[in-house]
């Protein structure tokens, strides 16, 4: 009998790309590479995509997704093609043949959570049919948000929402779910008894860091995955697109951080005299108010006692 030639496989930190290398696979956070390797309209990709969702959203799912397809959307209810900032507009069916909506957000943008809220509500308005036949039968929608940047003040990667009864905690309808992921927040370290929704995390924010797949992450939904996210993949247009995204990306970022520290004095000055201003301000009203000694509206507003003494005199004159 012939002996099976045992597999190596490489040390997760031999996998690592090392100064002055390349790695082979793209940036799943530049909207291009994410398409790439999501495409709904191809077998491979639909299949990574159908992947994801299930186990991002395992937890919150009645059921798992099956079949998914891009929805049409001419424009969203604000009549603003530019205000859309969706990666995907996703039709999903569950086992069931139950239909999902679903839509990805990769991008950093203004008000978020607000923004967030407006998609799924979004999404939902998108459902009703004209007449009064209609029957409000709305289908469950979730909205999925990978960021860069950190959203929640603690040590969660991952934060789930729906409708709930505050006092029960009981949902109350399924048609509103919203997924934020913090990448910020995602540790580069992985196990190969780590969950899949770890190795998800792992993926989006250091596949690109990667020079070949460890053992860790030796599976077949990810080896697929990684597959379809190789730089090779792309064509000459595709490449050059994807470039110019990736460059303006790290350029914002960088552009970002270096206004920061360069002007770090002037902002951290004019936080400080809108803090002052706001003191002065309850100060005053304090003041005219009659009832409160100068240490204690100091000690109320912030101020000083000796700014207090000067806005007395000033209301005095």
């Amino acid at each position: 009998m012939e002996k099976k030639t045992k597999i190596k496989h490489k040390s997760f930190r031999d996998c690592i790309v090392k100064p002055g290398e390349t790695s082979p696979y793209a940036n799943l956070l530049v909207d291009l590479a994410f398409k790439k390797a999501f495409d709904p309209d191809k077998p491979t990709s639909r299949n990574n995509l159908i992947n994801l969702l299930n186990d991002l959203l395992e937890p919150q799912l009645k059921r798992p997704i099956r079949n998914v397809w891009t929805r049409s959307v001419a424009k969203n209810l604000s009549g603003s093609k530019a205000s859309r900032t969706a990666i995907f507009d996703l039709h999903c069916k569950d086992d069931s043949g139950n239909l999902i909506e679903i839509e990805v957000q990769i991008r950093e943008v203004d008000n978020f959570m607000k923004r967030l809220a407006f998609y799924a509500s979004e999404m939902v308005a998108n459902q009703a049919e004209p007449g009064d036949d209609w029957n409000f039968d709305v289908q469950s929608t979730y909205v999925i948000a990978l960021t860069r940047f950190p959203v929640f003040p603690d040590e969660r990667a991952v934060h789930r929402a729906t409708v709930i009864d505050m006092e029960s905690g009981v949902q109350l309808v399924d048609t509103y779910n919203w997924t934020v992921i913090e990448l910020s927040k995602v540790p580069f370290f992985i196990e190969k008894t780590s969950s899949d929704l770890s190795k998800w995390l792992f993926f989006f924010r250091y596949l690109n860091r990667l020079k070949e797949l460890p053992k860790e992450l030796d599976e077949g939904k990810f080896k697929d995955l990684t597959e379809s996210a190789k730089v090779s993949n792309f064509n000459k247009k595709e490449f050059e697109v994807y470039r110019n995204m990736y460059h303006k990306v790290w350029d914002h970022n960088a552009l970002k951080k270096g206004f920061f520290k360069e002007f770090a004095d002037d902002i951290n000055a004019k936080i400080e005299e809108r803090i002052f201003d706001r003191n002065c301000e309850v100060a005053k009203k304090m003041i005219a108010g009659g009832k409160l000694s100068d240490e204690e509206i100091a000690s109320y507003s912030g101020l000083s006692i000796e700014d207090v003494v000067v806005l007395r005199s000033k209301s005095e004159t």
